[in-house]
């Protein structure tokens, strides 16, 4: 094949006869939605008005993204045994996630207090569930049965730990870089050399680096180790690189509703995409415009769309 399929194309023959092609490591969590006119700065009270209660959690809704384009796809962490915990295993049920890996555990479940204003951006609070150490033997046979790991690294020492288990048997890493998670450049370097896919929005990226956001300044992190890296830039559209080819998409014209979950959409469908066999190009693309379908409806995975509207939307733009 021509260098156009690019490494994009690695995942969707690696490994098939897997039951899983993506494994999303990470506790799902509850979204507590509220909308106001503007974020409230520190001492200040708005009013506002309470939109929901959404599944959520960055690896989860990536999962669910995912699963609804085609892809194969479990969820590895921990619900609490309350009524949120019961919510999240029926909604990964409801978009075909397997559960098979979660665990039901007596604390509260994660959750998240998110702020809308009346543009679509948002502000929020988590609150994540205790740490516990890593299980090893469940973390590998999860693995054993996965083609892909998809985590958003907070903890490196754990990070390290788990990309450890994914390379002993054979299974790809791909990570969700903020700059919470790579706040400076020696964290990001530790990142990029435990990973294959890196995804990394404009915050991520500024985080390190004052430059601006082009296939030039984008392609030298490859150096560090990952065979992809893509960075979204929101309204600007996206750019991805991998060791042969690169390319860039614009956004997509929309109305946007609610940004929460935007990314994890992008990144989900990108996956689904390279699962699929698509080109670099491609999945780029597709990424774009499933995430563009993502922000018309509040709630992190409300309006997550499946294969046929993504392919109708990029057919509509030629």
């Amino acid at each position: 094949m021509s260098d156009e399929r690019s490494e994009a194309s690695l995942f969707s023959s690696a490994d098939a006869s897997r039951s899983f092609d993506l494994l999303a490591y990470g506790d799902p969590n509850i979204d507590y939605v509220f909308e106001t006119a503007r974020v409230p700065l520190a001492d200040e009270k708005v009013l506002g008005r309470r939109l929901g209660t959404f599944a959520g959690g960055t690896a989860a809704n990536v999962a669910d993204a995912a699963s609804r384009l085609g892809a194969r796809v479990a969820c590895y962490g921990r619900v609490g045994g309350d009524a949120d915990g019961r919510l999240l295993l029926a909604a990964n049920d409801g978009a075909g996630v397997s559960n098979i890996f979660l665990r039901v555990v007596d604390e509260p479940t994660s959750a998240a207090m998110i702020v809308i204003d009346r543009s679509g951006e948002k502000a929020l609070v988590y609150a994540p569930m205790l740490r516990e150490p890593v299980d090893e033997v469940a973390l590998s046979a999860a693995l054993q049965q996965s083609r892909l790991l998809y985590t958003m690294p907070y903890d490196l020492d754990e990070f390290r730990q788990v990309t450890t288990l994914a390379r002993t048997v054979g299974v790809a890493v791909a990570i969700d870089i903020e700059a919470a998670v790579a706040p400076d450049r020696e964290r990001l370097d530790a990142l990029l050399e435990c990973s294959d896919v890196v995804f990394m929005n404009a915050g991520g990226f500024r985080a390190t680096s004052d430059a601006a956001i082009t296939i030039d300044t984008v392609r030298p992190l490859l150096d560090r180790g990952p065979k992809i890296v893509v960075v979204t830039m929101g309204a600007a559209g996206a750019i991805a690189c991998d060791r042969t080819t690169s390319a860039e998409h614009p956004a997509f014209p929309v109305k946007m509703v609610d940004a929460t979950g935007a990314g994890d959409c992008f990144n989900g469908a990108f996956l689904a995409a390279c699962f699929d066999g698509r080109s670099l190009r491609d999945s780029l693309a597709f990424g774009c415009a499933a995430a563009s379908i993502a922000v018309s409806a509040i709630g992190a995975r409300t309006a997550l769309p499946n294969k046929a509207q993504v392919n109708a939307l990029l057919v509509k733009q030629l």
